[in-house]
């Protein structure tokens, strides 16, 4: 996820949530690399979301982007998962 694809991300998530979704989970599993630019999608979305009394959970985080999340602590700023059912359990709690 770079500068090229990360505003589609951010565009598709604000559609969602403009339906009135407020709990969002996203797989990250097929994901390999994250730019700033996708940091800063996956940021947006989150502040967006807890405006709204939501939350954004990620999942299944793996490799170079893990690392990313983990140097940069925005695992400790996301519900991070290590399965889609945990984070969809979570989310209906």
């Amino acid at each position: 996820m770079d500068a090229e694809n990360a505003p589609q991300l951010q565009e598709k998530c604000d559609e969602l949530i403009a339906q009135g979704h407020t709990n969002l989970v996203i797989d990250l599993d097929g994901l390999t690399y994250v730019s700033s630019m996708g940091l800063r999608a996956f940021l947006a979305v989150a502040k967006t979301l807890q405006s709204k009394g939501g939350t954004l959970r990620l999942c299944r985080l793996k490799g170079l982007v893990k690392q990313v999340f983990e140097i940069t602590g925005l695992t400790q700023a996301f519900s991070v998962h290590e399965t889609v059912e945990s984070a969809v359990l979570e989310a209906n709690n």
